[in-house]
């Protein structure tokens, strides 16, 4: 370990954040790994995968067996998309019933493909299972044409923001959807190794919102608000509605209401607790 200083207090830099710190903002050698045989990551780079939206696992059915035989695990990736206030349109959803049988035909099963899947999860994800290696390229890019991303979907930031979606009468036209995307936008990691990954260079629209990014905290020109160690764990924001707790707040790191000069239905709003 080495010492870093956080204000006034030294302390010692984990591995990971030593990982993460000499990744060039989380590249790594990811570009290698994708090109090189076999399907698992080393484990260096299975911390800076995270930050682009997937985690590396194997398959626990066949894990004992091929322990005992000496063989390698059979690893596959979990690829999450990250959907802010929790709002898809149609087409984004049929194309991701698509992807999902895709990835399904080529799952590095040994007993066969497993059944295709589409998982959504309690914090307004959607998750692929069994993605094999050289699949993670085609299946993210795919994701962002239809403008949804798994940039920090998972990994050590500032992850999806909810929002409680239900358009409901009395809420009056507040979409918390539309301030939850906003707010995603604003608190994703800012490197371009994601679109150089993933998209050969190019930005999809929904990832970044055109307004100024976060003012420079930190110190870094690429990271100006994690970094270039970025966070030492996750990070949850979640928006609510006055009496509507759907997302649950108290789990999350910062969670915001809105408050509103008049009733909560007609009146106008005001600003957040």
């Amino acid at each position: 370990m080495s010492p870093v200083t956080d204000g006034t207090v030294t302390r010692e830099r984990t591995a990971v954040e030593l990982v993460k710190e000499a990744s060039a903002h989380l590249r790594g050698s990811i570009a290698e790994e994708l090109r090189a045989p076999g399907d698992a990551f080393s484990a260096d780079t299975v911390h800076l995968t995270k930050f682009h939206g997937f985690y590396q696992q194997d398959d626990r059915d066949v894990r004992r067996a091929r322990t005992a035989a000496k063989l390698p695990l059979l690893s596959s990736c979990m690829v999450r998309a990250a959907v802010p206030g929790g709002v898809l349109t149609a087409r984004q959803w049929l194309a991701m019933d698509r992807l999902a049988e895709q990835v399904a035909r080529t799952a590095p099963r040994g007993a066969g493909a497993p059944a295709p899947n589409l998982r959504v999860t309690t914090r307004q994800g959607v998750q692929f299972h069994f993605v094999a290696k050289a699949e993670i390229r085609p299946l993210i890019a795919a994701l962002n044409a239809e403008l949804v991303t798994t940039l920090a979907a998972c990994g050590d930031v500032a992850r999806n923001v909810m929002g409680c979606p239900a358009p409901l009468a009395e809420r009056n036209g507040l979409d918390l959807a539309a301030l939850a995307q906003p707010l995603a936008a604003h608190v994703r990691p800012r490197t371009p190794a994601y679109y150089e990954l993933w998209l050969d260079g190019e930005k999809a629209a929904s990832v970044h919102a055109a307004e100024p990014g976060p003012a420079n905290t930190s110190g870094s020109d690429v990271e100006p608000l994690y970094g270039d160690t970025y966070l030492p764990r996750k990070f949850k924001i979640a928006i609510a509605w006055p009496g509507d707790n759907c997302v649950d707040l108290f789990s999350h790191d910062l969670g915001f209401v809105p408050t509103f000069a008049g009733p909560a239905g007609p009146g106008t709003l005001e600003g957040f607790t």
